[in-house]
């Protein structure tokens, strides 16, 4: 059991069951097994795998939470379509479908050998709620999803908030987590013409407190 799991979903003030906790583990030893052979994720142990990318895939939580919340109550829809475009490992969306099971997500992702590790995790962890599209974001057919929540996976310039608006519902949510402020001003600069407003969101990574972490929610 990583210790540091424990305490930082403690400190995010996020009740987890056991089954919960449990796939969370079950997700890190499937990483940490697949590291050996390929380098999918940045860390050395299972603490550093909880912290870098486990807790900073639920910060978001809360702030996701209530977002879900006003899509379901201006649609009347109870299970969303949310998605983590270019998925890669898995971070945010399989953290992010363990936290909300009654919601369905979509990893999109484009590279086979990470669809491979995907699917395996999705299956060995009996996530019921998670589909894998092994493809490219641009062949996504158009407003497939409520949400898009993504970590590291392009800077915001108008091709790519294009790509993003293209499959996203309308009045639908970008969820991107991003680092530095003054790099997100920079970004979100270079797509006024096409985003008039955002919301940016500060958040705290449970052993990550000198990190700068925001959350730029974007609604279309």
């Amino acid at each position: 059991m990583t210790e540091k799991l424990i305490k930082g979903l403690e400190k995010l003030e996020l009740n987890f069951s056991e089954e919960q906790i449990s796939k969370l583990e079950g997700y890190i030893a499937e990483i940490l097994e697949f590291n050996k052979t390929y380098n999918l994720m940045k860390a050395d142990n299972a603490d550093e795998l909880a912290v870098s990318h486990i807790l900073d895939s639920l910060v978001a939580v809360p702030h996701l939470k209530e977002l879900i919340s006003e899509i379901t109550t201006r649609t009347g829809k109870q299970v969303l379509e949310l998605a983590d475009i270019g998925s890669g490992g898995g971070c945010p969306g399989i953290p992010l479908s363990i936290a909300f099971p009654d919601q369905h997500f979509t990893l999109v992702e484009r590279m086979e050998k990470r669809c491979i590790f995907l699917e395996t995790v999705v299956s060995k962890l009996e996530l019921k709620n998670v589909t894998v599209e092994c493809r490219a974001a641009d062949t996504v057919p158009a407003e497939s999803f409520d949400l898009e929540a993504f970590r590291a996976f392009h800077p915001f310039d108008k091709k790519i908030i294009k790509l993003l608006f293209n499959m996203l519902k309308k009045g639908g949510y970008l969820a991107a987590y991003k680092a530095r402020e003054e790099k997100i001003l920079a970004e979100m600069a270079e797509i006024k013409s096409t985003v008039k407003d955002y919301k940016k969101i500060k958040m705290t990574v449970p052993f990550l407190e000198d990190h700068e972490r925001n959350l730029v929610v974007i609604k279309k």
